[in-house]
């Protein structure tokens, strides 16, 4: 659009004279000529080597045609030779400049083959998007089948000890039972001896209980009880323990001989151990309400499986479709992999089923090792995907490299002789320009301007691009000081800070000639698969669009050097040199701002 605008706009404001008006649209209509045959001349150029892009060179010679855009200008210069039809003239070159930002659509459309990359790359990333999903659910479905698994087990580790527990509760009434018949000395002594290694069993036996209760022992080693559960089975613990303290003392009495006390501590030790079975039995009961994971788990496991197969369907139908429509590309329908990850999905889909089955069994521990298959399977379908998407978008950055590395090679290349024809002007004297001078800075001048307009494309390459901060700036700069150039040649301004915008101009495009290359080549030497995958890499690194940054400034504070020379030397005007530094502050802001966004990119999570 701005390139388009730049040719068509007028200064039809004001109460300026009908026939400088008319002079310069006649040179907008001249220029509109001479880009038509640039157009014409580069479509032949291109007919072989690059058809695609000579069939748009063609599309856009032929729709200006169909819109008379030549003509338009023709009528628009006749409009202005008459004072009483400058405002008609306005409204001639609003709808001119419409029509030519039409023009300009077709000049940036895609490549179809860019386009069909594009499509499989939001085709691929809607694929991951749903995936990550899909695992998110099985991963929670077989968090919940491990929780009722470990219930499962700390059920099983709480039986054993309520096994244990009853059978110290045995040996103590058999000790008791013991001890009220009575014995003689020896087997008083034996029977205390009984009674005390019983009491550090149970102590023993209280310690392991406590460690269920912890998740510090048992076969769910590390799965912590559930509050409740947990609460009786501490409880259940103390009273083992207390049961063994009182087991203990009945020894020292019985080996005192004070029988009737050994009595009354035999009898505080069954009761505590009957106090420790009830305990762990209401902490097994609660842990069997974490093992019932219901229908509704094994509902949820089969949707799941459901939606997990959907999407291996629509992989394969989208393929189909690609296909149908004459796609092409590495994951294009045809060839042998048209749907990475499709397979995997289809088996995820089985295990899920399998899992479903078990839990509606009342299964949890086979329920889990399915999902764990299940879940193996979406992570290689995952990996699939993101090998597939790095190696598209690798492609992709190859393009987009390309492409910029012509575009800045071709604006270098234009933009020297235009330096070097600056200088030699410089060196006749602005005094001494007359016609043929004046003609060549008009010259000058739309060259700079046409180049002004190829750095926007590039900006706009950049901007849809979108993983760079600084790139996209830096070459906006470029296309700032070549209308900056351009505004000084067209008002025969040729000294020294015209001369250092264009010397900024070359030594930027020398550097992201130089940033391009390089990435080019890191680029080629990349493997996909061993690339980040957390998003599209971007097309510069960080250290680059660093060092591009740098240069920005190095170039702010050369030219702020080169104004305050201007000012002492008294060879510009203090409007200028006002203007020259009013710009020059609004580009140390944007150094300033992108050192921000580079910055806080750098913190992003």
């Amino acid at each position: 659009m701005a390139a388009f605008t730049a040719l068509g706009q007028s200064e039809t404001t004001g109460a300026a004279p009908a026939h400088p008006l008319a002079s310069k649209e006649e040179m907008i209509r001249d220029r509109f000529q001479r880009f038509q045959d640039r157009l014409f001349g580069l479509q032949e150029q291109l007919r072989e080597a690059e058809p695609d892009n000579a069939a748009r060179l063609g599309r856009t010679l032929e729709r200006a045609g169909e819109l008379g855009l030549a003509s338009e200008l023709e009528r628009i210069v006749q409009l202005l030779r008459k004072s009483s039809a400058v405002s008609e003239a306005s409204d001639a070159q609003a709808k001119w400049i419409a029509d030519a930002d039409r023009l300009l659509s077709i000049l940036l459309e895609r490549d179809s083959d860019n386009d069909e990359r594009e499509q499989e790359i939001d085709r691929l990333q809607g694929y991951k998007e749903e995936l990550d999903r899909l695992l998110g659910e099985e991963r929670g479905l077989r968090e919940a089948s491990g929780k009722a698994s470990a219930a499962e087990q700390m059920k099983r580790d709480l039986e054993g000890a309520i096994q244990r527990i009853e059978a110290a509760s045995q040996s103590q009434a058999e000790l008791s039972r013991a001890a009220q018949r009575g014995a003689g000395e020896s087997q008083a002594k034996e029977l205390a001896k009984k009674q005390t290694d019983l009491g550090a069993e149970t102590g023993k036996l209280g310690e392991d209980i406590d460690r269920l209760a912890d998740g510090k022992s048992g076969e769910a080693k590390e799965a912590k009880m559930p509050a409740a559960a947990g609460e009786h089975a501490a409880a259940a613990a103390k009273a083992a323990q207390d049961a063994a303290d009182a087991m203990s003392a009945a020894g020292r009495e019985m080996e005192k001989g004070n029988q009737g006390a050994a009595q009354t501590q035999q009898k505080e030790a069954e009761e505590s151990l009957r106090r420790a079975r009830d305990r762990l039995e209401k902490a097994k009961q609660e842990l069997e309400k974490q093992c019932r994971l219901g229908s509704d788990a094994a509902k949820e496991q089969r949707s799941t499986g459901e939606k997990t197969r959907g999407l291996a369907d629509k992989m394969r139908q989208d393929a189909k479709s690609q296909q149908g429509q004459g796609g092409k590309g590495k994951n294009a329908p045809g060839q042998s992999n048209p749907a990475p990850g499709a397979e995997n999905l289809d088996q995820a889909g089985e295990h899920m089923d399998d899992a479903a089955e078990s839990l509606e069994q009342s299964k949890p521990d086979e329920a889990g090792e399915q999902q764990d298959r299940a879940i193996d399977q979406l992570d290689q379908a995952l990996r699939e995907l993101e090998d597939s998407l790095q190696q598209l978008r690798k492609e992709e950055r190859e393009e987009i490299l390309r492409d910029l590395e012509d575009r800045f090679r071709d604006m270098l290349s234009k933009q020297r002789p235009i330096n070097d024809a600056t200088l030699a002007l410089h060196q006749r004297g602005e005094a001494n320009f007359g016609r043929s001078e004046k003609l060549e800075l008009a010259d000058l001048t739309a060259e700079e301007r046409a180049l002004s307009q190829q750095a926007a494309v590039c900006v706009h390459i950049l901007s849809e691009e979108g993983t760079t901060i600084a790139f996209p700036r830096i070459v906006e700069q470029i296309e700032e000081d070549m209308s900056a150039s351009a505004d000084r040649l067209t008002a025969l301004s040729v000294g020294p800070l015209t001369q250092g915008l264009q010397r900024d101009i070359v030594d930027a495009l020398e550097q992201l000639l130089e940033a391009v290359k390089k990435m080019q080549q890191e680029n080629e030497q990349q493997d996909p698969s061993q690339q980040g995958q957390n998003g599209p890499q971007p097309l510069l690194p960080t250290s680059a669009e660093l060092k591009l940054l740098r240069s920005s400034q190095v170039r702010v504070n050369t030219r702020t050097a080169a104004i305050e020379a201007e000012r002492e030397a008294a060879t510009e005007s203090s409007e200028v040199i006002e203007r020259s530094l009013q710009a020059t502050a609004v580009r140390q802001s944007q150094c300033a701002h992108i050192a921000k966004e580079i910055r806080d990119r750098k913190h992003q999570p």
